[in-house]
């Protein structure tokens, strides 16, 4: 059988970055080849040069071969923009500007424009809602002169230079890596360039990992624990600084031994580097619980099994390490170790009868 042609056809050409609302302040969604010829050219006006243009006069052009062969009985044509920033934002701006045109009128198909693969992205979204009949990308044409390919060049290094969206990465990251440079060569000139290509690093891991996403997800729902953590590490900082000052004029030390005499290295008044480790691992539990109680809610369990099994781990580390340069005993460690068992344990029986609740730890 012939497969059945759609009553209603959409023609959509999608703006995932915005341009047109950026550059010549367009309000999207646009409906309507009246509307989208003047968009058309009130953007073409002010950046004749960007490929979005090509992309709005490919879709008008569709709409009038659609409309002349009778493909379907109905045939409209739409603008749909996204933000400039792209990403979730941009396709959350889509997916609402989309409802809006489906939701005044009903269409069986949709044929989607695009310029290049990045609005392709949008594909699935658009196919959540409507059958897709179809993808047309428009491919700008462009001369093979070398004078042409010259300027075109100096076309994009210029968009990466004023355009926010690259320019932070052109001219933020090389300018923030040199300035970086030069204090590292003013304040320490031997080690400059280990010290930038640590900070380089780091950058990337944290990228990589999205540390900088979760630090500020963390500000705007936990920002006690956000400070504790920033405490904790600068802590650990101070105590692995410490440690390793006070083992490396060790001379005969080897293998556990070295790490005795790192937990044991004193900072004055009877403060170990131990000590600095573990309370940067309490730190965190403690704003926890202060968030818990500013928030009228219960500790969890969890956090205070782990406070109790650190407290008692303190100690039992502190026996092991004396035991490892010469100084303890072996009976100590296993006292303490069965100490901190039967403390556990008593733990763990007594905080159902205070009504702690796994449940009550996940709040």
């Amino acid at each position: 059988m012939p497969r059945e042609v759609p009553r209603a056809v959409l023609v959509l050409c999608v703006d995932r970055d915005n341009d047109v609302g950026e550059v010549a302040g367009l309000q999207t969604p646009i409906v309507g080849v009246e509307a989208l010829e003047r968009a058309a050219v009130e953007f073409a006006a002010k950046r004749p040069e960007d490929s979005d243009v090509n992309a709005i006069f490919a879709a008008l052009k569709l709409y009038r071969e659609l409309k002349e062969q009778g493909i379907a009985n109905e045939v409209e044509v739409a603008l749909v923009a996204g933000h400039k920033d792209e990403g979730v934002k941009a396709d959350m701006r889509i997916s609402e500007e989309l409802d809006m045109i489906l939701s005044s009128r009903k269409f069986d198909a949709v044929v989607l424009v695009s310029d290049g693969p990045t609005d392709e992205l949008v594909l699935p979204l658009v196919q959540s809602k409507i059958p897709v009949l179809s993808v047309q990308r428009v491919v700008v044409q462009q001369s093979r002169g070398v004078e042409e390919s010259f300027m075109l060049f100096l076309r994009y290094v210029r968009k990466l230079f004023e355009e926010e969206k690259y320019k932070k990465y052109a001219l933020g990251v090389p300018g923030g890596l040199i300035t970086l440079y030069v204090l590292l060569t003013l304040f320490v000139p031997g080690f400059a360039w280990p010290l930038l290509v640590a900070a380089l690093g780091l950058a990337l891991l944290v990228k990589g990992f999205s540390i900088d996403e979760y630090i500020a997800k963390t500000y705007r729902t936990s920002p006690i624990l956000l400070t504790a953590l920033v405490a904790s590490a600068l802590i650990v900082l101070l105590a692995l600084a410490s440690g390793l000052g006070g083992v490396s004029s060790l001379g005969g030390a080897k293998g556990l031994e070295v790490l005795g005499y790192f937990l044991l290295t004193s900072l004055g008044e009877q403060v170990l580097v131990l000590d600095l480790l573990f309370a940067a691992a309490l730190l965190p539990l403690v704003a926890q619980a202060v968030e818990a109680a500013l928030g009228n809610k219960h500790v969890g369990a969890r956090e205070a099994v782990a406070t109790v099994l650190l407290v008692m781990l303190r100690q039992v580390m502190f026996e092991y390490a004396r035991l490892l340069v010469g100084a303890g005993s072996i009976l100590s460690l296993l006292l303490w170790v069965a100490l901190a068992i039967l403390a556990l344990a008593a733990v763990v029986a007594i905080l159902p009868l205070l009504g702690y609740s796994r449940a009550r730890g996940s709040q």
